[in-house]
């Protein structure tokens, strides 16, 4: 992940702890009614921001990212509820359920050239939900007239925080800051690596579209891709290593930790096989198939 997601992951569970503390802390003067609204706006909240950004995180494991989302977003609720009452428990538990699972399908739909778009949105209605529960509870209940609270210090520092917060690097690597220049005609496809297999292990292409891949290597030692008797016209090749074969055109290697790119045009169509070359690793199951259709 990059750092300005790793940013956004600690504001999400940050901000839903300072909730979750001020309503255990005001407990006795919740109402049932207040405290179903704070537990269910913060477990669908967070549960909606997080399964957006599991799901495009995990993309192709849609399983994983919904029961991912919906298990922070069950506790976010469950926690704000649990003070209150067993109506809040519930009312938080089924929208952090609910938010999860949309928000999961949603990163998992969501087209590679938005994503970045998308998570950026999903943050800052998060960030705008957690700020109307804070006013919220001041006026309802905490009753303290402190500056932090003051509806104009709230506007401006929400509005302080979206700019501050858009001037940030890159949230995925398929983000429109990496890719303003390139040509919009250009699909961008992201394998993901790890030990051993990788993600999608399927890819359908179109023969005389210009494709750029890259090969986002998340485990913990070195891979590279290799695809196996395609013609094509490599255009860009970021990286490459010994242990490539000498007649294979489409080669990317990437270390632990690192993305590297290449891109070409697939000039007949057929089913191709890639691999990652690295001894061992094919043979562990890491490769997959291309399909080019005419």
């Amino acid at each position: 992940m990059t750092l300005s997601l790793y940013v956004t992951f600690m504001g999400i569970f940050m901000l839903s702890t300072v909730i979750i503390w001020k309503t255990i802390l005001h407990r006795n003067k919740i109402t049932v009614m207040a405290g179903m609204m704070i537990a269910m706006a913060l477990g669908m909240s967070a549960g909606l921001t997080i399964g957006v950004i599991a799901g495009i995180i995990l993309s192709g494991n849609l399983f994983y990212s919904t029961v991912f989302a919906m298990v922070l977003g069950v506790i976010f609720g469950f926690l704000a509820g649990m003070p209150i009452s067993l109506m809040a428990v519930l009312d938080g538990t089924l929208a952090g359920i609910m938010g999860g699972m949309m928000g999961a399908m949603l990163g998992e739909m969501i087209a590679p050239e938005f994503q970045d778009a998308l998570i950026r949105i999903m943050f800052v209605l998060f960030i705008a939900t957690i700020l109307i529960l804070f006013q919220m509870m001041h006026q309802e209940f905490i009753k303290t007239k402190g500056w932090l609270s003051h509806p104009v210090i709230m506007i401006f520092g929400f509005a302080l925080f979206i700019t501050v917060y858009n001037q940030m690097g890159p949230l995925t690597s398929t983000s429109p800051f990496q890719n303003n220049n390139e040509n919009m005609n250009t699909k961008n496809l992201v394998i993901q690596a790890d030990e051993f297999s990788f993600s999608p292990n399927q890819v359908d292409l179109t023969a005389g579209e210009t494709i750029k891949v890259t090969l986002d290597n998340i485990g913990e030692v070195e891979h590279d891709l290799e695809v196996i008797g395609m013609e094509a016209e490599v255009e860009e090749m970021s990286s490459s290593h010994d242990h490539h074969q000498e007649d294979s055109q489409i080669h990317v290697h990437s270390n632990p930790g690192e993305e590297q790119e290449v891109s070409f045009t697939p000039l007949n169509p057929g089913k191709y096989r890639y691999i990652c070359t690295i001894p061992g690793h094919a043979e562990s199951g890491m490769s997959g198939m291309i399909e080019i259709v005419s």
